[in-house]
């Protein structure tokens, strides 16, 4: 063409649209990339680079005028095969760089309108794009539950919630189970991904919104809420996470008395050997500087906490005396939060009221989708948190409950001395974390202890420790 021999060839393949980065393999080849190469079209004895249209090379006006000045250095001229320019001449660089205005508004062009269809679909509740999440199939664009990894995606709940097993722990029993798994296998972040995937509750996510969806939800709120609280509790802990598997019987409720970080089981080599102990995290992370909480072995700290727990229980009158006091707390807020019960049922038989009516002006026409659907979110939020404060103060006192006697609190001492000599290291601090609400050291001498009071079947040994049968009466310190 025009008498030109053409010395090197390149060819872009995959994708519809040319990437923003210089450095790329087709267009180095050319000898064009972050910096001049020896391969350079100048050095094999080329004098032009030729291009089938110039949003081929670049749609970014800095970066197309980046390599037209490389090329010039390189005494390399720009032409294209299907626009009227070269940048051998001044009027081929003016032109040169409004094709790249234009490609560069083509590109933002496209990019918002895509991304707006997305966010319109996503509003609509429909599957936007990409591969639906796992638990699901797409059939005609409508997310759809596949029958055969569904109930992987349930399992997950069960096992993370029911079971309190951590990330790591599932995703090991899954491929133990050769479970159905996503492309990438099972993994933490897989699990992870789909314990925090809003998806699985009849929603669709975008850009960190929430909008009602018509797909079929896998598990329910109460459920999806439940993972969430165990995912920020052990996020915010690093001793409550399942994973940090070990024989540090009180990791998850030794907390510093100076800083309230959590204290965290660790182990060290001396002259007299392997000793473990636990230790401040603000501390062992900041220096002595952050925190002055001291260290507290782990042998002496476990062996006085088990003493004082099984002595507690023992000693009958001193956990009489404490059920006592918690029931004339309890009488005396009784009325308060009775008030506070019958105002929560109120509004939420009037945000009812208020849902049901927008339901009937969207099916008479008299509201758009667009403005149904955000109010109707805004609703279904605001019921689901009055609905969570009313579950939390739902009346769970047993009225006819009788005091425990001497023998009871003996039997509950008995079976908590068996559990602890026989249990497993992770069934024993299941245990000890519904017995002790918290251990606060202030310094090695001054240990503050608060415990719960519980039911003699709680401490029955099993394969786990059911959190059943707590009894919200009294902690004692």
């Amino acid at each position: 063409m025009n008498g030109w021999r053409r010395s090197a060839r390149c060819r872009r393949t995959g994708g519809s649209s040319p990437t923003t980065k210089t450095a790329r393999p087709e267009l180095s080849s050319t000898g064009q990339g972050s910096k001049p190469r020896s391969t350079s079209p100048a050095k094999a004895g080329s004098d032009q680079l030729l291009v089938y249209r110039i949003d081929r090379l670049s749609r970014k006006v800095r970066q197309l005028a980046s390599i037209a000045e490389e090329l010039d250095t390189l005494n390399v001229v720009l032409r294209s095969a299907t626009e009227p320019f070269d940048t051998g001449s001044p009027a081929g660089r003016m032109m040169l760089q409004m094709l790249g205005v234009f490609a560069e508004f083509e590109h933002a062009t496209i990019v918002d309108r895509i991304t707006a269809g997305i966010e319109r679909r996503a509003r609509e509740g429909r599957w936007y794009s990409g591969r639906p999440p796992f638990g699901y199939t797409l059939h005609n664009g409508q997310l759809t539950p596949d029958p055969i990894t569904t109930p992987t995606v349930r399992r997950i709940y069960q096992l993370y919630i029911a079971d309190r097993l951590g990330t790591i722990a599932i995703a090991h029993q899954l491929r133990a189970e050769h479970a159905p798994a996503p492309s990438a296998g099972w993994g933490h972040p897989a699990v992870h991904r789909v314990l925090t995937n809003p998806t699985y509750l009849g929603r669709i996510r975008w850009r960190d919104q929430d909008f009602l969806s018509t797909h079929e939800p896998l598990i329910e709120q109460s459920t999806f809420d439940q993972a969430q609280a165990i995912l920020t509790e052990r996020g915010e802990d690093a001793s409550r996470r399942r994973g940090n598997r070990s024989d540090f019987l009180l990791s998850g409720v030794v907390r510093c008395g100076h800083c309230s970080r959590a204290y965290i089981g660790m182990s060290a080599r001396g002259k007299g050997g392997l000793y473990h102990y636990y230790a401040c995290t603000a501390r062992q992370k900041y220096g002595p500087k952050a925190c002055q909480g001291q260290r507290v072995s782990r042998e002496k700290l476990e062996a006085a906490v088990l003493h004082q727990l099984i002595g507690i229980y023992r000693d009958g009158p001193l956990i009489q005396d404490a059920l006592a006091t918690a029931q004339q707390q309890a009488e005396r807020e009784r009325p308060a939060l009775d008030e506070r019960r019958e105002a929560i049922a109120a509004e939420i038989t009037c945000t009812e009221h208020s849902t049901a009516r927008y339901f009937d002006a969207f099916e008479e026409g008299r509201l758009s989708p667009e403005r149904c659907e955000q109010r109707l979110a805004d609703l279904t939020t605001r019921l689901d948190n009055l609905r969570a404060q009313q579950a939390e103060l739902a009346d769970d006192s047993n009225e006819d409950a009788d005091t425990p006697t001497a023998a009871d609190l003996a039997a509950v001492a008995d079976q908590l001395e068996k559990v602890l000599a026989q249990g497993e290291p992770e069934q024993t601090k299941a245990l000890l974390r519904i017995l002790i609400a918290e251990l606060r050291v202030n310094s090695k001498t001054n240990i503050q202890p608060t415990y719960r009071i519980v039911a003699p079947g709680v401490c029955a040994t099993s394969e786990k420790v059911e959190t059943a049968g707590i009894e919200p009466a009294s902690a004692i310190a």
